[in-house]
């Protein structure tokens, strides 16, 4: 295990470096880490707000009385979406990750692993995150407001990570139903997040155990359990969520 010398930016060596997985995991400050790279996802996503709103005030501008009446409405219901769409991680991901350091933490414990290593390799996980914000910042930006309206603008930040729901409808076979959920579940960022949070604590019980030459396959069913419950709760969940956040009801 080499020297965590520089704690707060070895999740972003994750991107490409597998062994920063066991330096953030062996790191005393992997909770600043993950912290930290949190903290950049939520920036990331607070800079495509200006855009955003604006996006949002122009695809409503115009019309009768009646219709700048409800325009007014449904652009306070949007704007609240859009303010918490970026200010918060994934809600898909963040729930996995508790779920799976709940189920990991006892698990690894019993093997002598530190509470803060499985920490670690959650931080290594949230890596993905920074490039999925900067697509979304990128789409946000270039994209022309004409022939926009209000539904595509709380969207539009998606269209950098369609998952294999966009590859099917451009194929023409246009999931729906439990189908189009789970289709958008499997996402580049999301299965990248569950890849390395699978191997990291693969790692971490390998070495603990050191038994054997393979890596342990019980973490990466783990991780892949908990992302696709989380995923399956939040779909459950998103239509009360969205009430909640418009402010209907």
């Amino acid at each position: 295990m080499r020297s965590a010398g520089r704690p707060l930016l070895l999740p972003l060596e994750g991107l490409w470096a597998p062994g920063a997985a066991m330096d953030v995991a062996g790191s005393r400050r992997a909770v600043a880490a993950l912290a930290a790279l949190l903290l950049l996802v939520t920036a990331l996503g607070a800079a495509s707000l200006p855009r955003l709103l604006a996006l949002l005030t122009a695809t409503l501008s115009g019309g009768t009385a009646a219709a700048a009446a409800h325009g007014d409405v449904l652009r306070a219901g949007l704007a609240r979406y859009l303010v918490a769409d970026r200010l918060l991680p994934p809600l898909p991901l963040v729930l996995a990750a508790a779920m799976v350091a709940l189920a990991a933490t006892p698990l690894l414990a019993g093997r002598g692993v530190a509470g803060r290593a499985v920490c670690g390799v959650l931080a290594v996980g949230a890596a993905p995150l920074v490039i999925q914000r900067l697509g979304e910042l990128a789409v946000v930006l270039v994209t022309p407001a004409a022939g926009l309206v209000p539904g595509d603008v709380a969207v539009l930040a998606g269209r950098f990570n369609v998952g294999a729901a966009g590859v099917a409808a451009a194929a023409g076979w246009a999931p729906a139903g439990a189908l189009g959920v789970a289709a958008e579940a499997v996402n580049a960022t999301g299965l990248w997040v569950v890849g390395l949070w699978g191997w990291g604590l693969a790692r971490l019980a390998h070495d603990a155990s050191r038994a054997g030459a393979r890596l342990p396959a019980w973490p990466f069913a783990l991780a892949v359990a908990a992302y696709g419950l989380a995923y399956a709760i939040y779909a459950a969940c998103f239509p009360y969520y969205l009430m909640l956040v418009m402010g209907v009801g």
